[in-house]
């Protein structure tokens, strides 16, 4: 079976049960292979995803933020081992945090998005860029700069404000000068929630159906996760990175040089399925988004949601050993069958290694349900669906993602453990709770 029919294979046992929602490019030897929307960019509206939809990007806007950096230096506007107090006057520790420990996430800045009342809070109110940098910059520092990994989004908040003191402009007015525009990425720009943004995708969250995620106010995300595109800006600026367009090889040989933990600049360098891959992935506020280059084998993936809680990630990687003929699991149909015995599976089954957190089954108008905690501890419950029964197992599926239980039974019709196979491919055995 050639590339392309292997990878329609995999897209459509996972369209077919909805599990995909987003777009999603795939390219192989600067051909595109795939470039296709799917789900609902706007449920509200009835509008579909299409390879033109914008998302909101997450973190893959680090990468643009390390670029406007090494932009600066090239032209000697800068110095990337330049510490930050030069640029920020008034920054404490700016004499022992240096431009390259910020792009490579070793400065031991707290990351504000970490602390305690962010998610509570904090992501909900409006901030000036300074009003940001003021809630950690008091903050004693993680560790010394430069002496491990810590990933910060305060380190790229400092960058952007670099960026802003170096260049005279706005970070999206930079992005859009100094980067998108010269590449004709037309599609990408800085999102600050007041500017109408057209063919922006709505982003979602999940509970028993799609919701609205929580808030967050954008005016201070910036460089280090604000950034909108469409997969098809993201594949211009694959081939722009590959071909030195904007900085030159030696300073984008920099940038995707692995410091610790196997970050660089902005973006990750590590193996995937035994292959050398440059990578990042993001997320804010019912969007998620991964970014896979395998620059080596000429293949490209860009994968971007706006329901967070599509594991796109683990999905991208699928696609990845599809491509590489490795082998890739496919979902089982949706096809559910009549199933009458739910009372003896409802109750909570908790996970043997991780305190507090368990598969709560429920029943409503004689259909299951699942609640369980995903990334960052958030909650969801989805909708079981029942594939198969006989007298010693049920196995059901999940609405929206791609998990599976199964339910055995004791010789006496009792449930005695479960079998969950979460959207990652994680596999576990647990017991009912008594």
């Amino acid at each position: 079976m050639d590339i392309e029919n292997r990878i329609n294979k995999w897209i459509e046992s996972y369209d077919r049960n909805s599990y995909l929602i987003g777009s999603i490019l795939i390219a192989s030897n600067e051909n595109i292979l795939l470039n296709k929307g799917f789900g609902m960019a706007n449920r509200e509206h009835n509008v579909p995803n299409m390879p033109t939809t914008k998302f909101r990007i997450g973190s893959l806007t680090k990468a643009f933020t390390a670029m406007g950096i090494l932009q600066l230096h090239e032209k000697k506007k800068l110095n990337i081992n330049d510490y930050v107090g030069k640029y920020l006057h008034d920054y404490p520790n700016g004499e022992r945090i240096t431009i390259l420990h910020c792009l490579t996430n070793s400065s031991g800045i707290p990351n504000y998005t970490s602390f305690a009342d962010f998610w509570f809070s904090s992501m909900r109110l409006p901030l000036t860029l300074n009003e940001l940098i003021d809630t950690f910059k008091e903050r004693e520092l993680d560790f010394e700069p430069g002496s491990r990994f810590g990933y910060s989004n305060s380190g790229y908040a400092l960058l952007t404000s670099i960026i802003e003191t170096v260049s005279g402009m706005s970070y999206g007015e930079y992005i859009q000068e100094e980067i998108c525009n010269p590449l004709g990425m037309y599609n990408t720009g800085c999102d600050d929630g007041i500017k109408v943004v057209p063919r922006l995708a709505s982003g979602y969250s999940f509970w028993e159906e799609p919701i609205h995620p929580a808030y967050a106010d954008l005016s201070f995300p910036l460089g280090s996760y604000g950034v909108y595109s469409t997969t098809e800006d993201l594949f211009i600026w694959d081939k722009a990175l590959k071909l030195f367009k904007i900085l030159n090889k030696e300073l984008t040989e920099k940038m995707f040089t692995p410091n610790f933990s196997s970050y660089a600049c902005g973006w990750m360098i590590s193996e995937i399925g035994g292959k050398k891959c440059v990578h990042h992935s993001g997320d804010i506020s019912g969007f998620c988004s991964d970014f896979l280059r395998f620059v080596d084998d000429q293949v490209t993936i860009i994968f971007l949601s706006n329901m967070n809680v599509t594991p796109v990630e683990h999905l991208s990687r699928e696609i990845a050993k599809t491509i590489f003929e490795e082998q890739s699991s496919l979902p089982c149909p949706a096809v559910p069958i009549p199933f009458k015995k739910v009372v003896p599976i409802v109750g909570k089954y908790p996970f043997e290694n991780e305190k507090d957190k368990c598969l709560d089954i429920s029943v409503e108008k004689e259909e299951l349900y699942l609640t369980v905690s995903k990334m960052y501890g958030a909650v969801y419950k989805f909708k079981l669906l029942p594939v198969s029964h006989d007298s010693t197992k049920a196995t059901f599926i999940t609405e929206m993602i791609n998990e599976q239980l199964v339910f055995y039974y004791s010789l006496t019709g009792e449930i005695e453990s479960v079998q969950y196979i979460d959207c990652t491919g994680n596999n576990q055995m647990m017991n009912k709770a008594k």
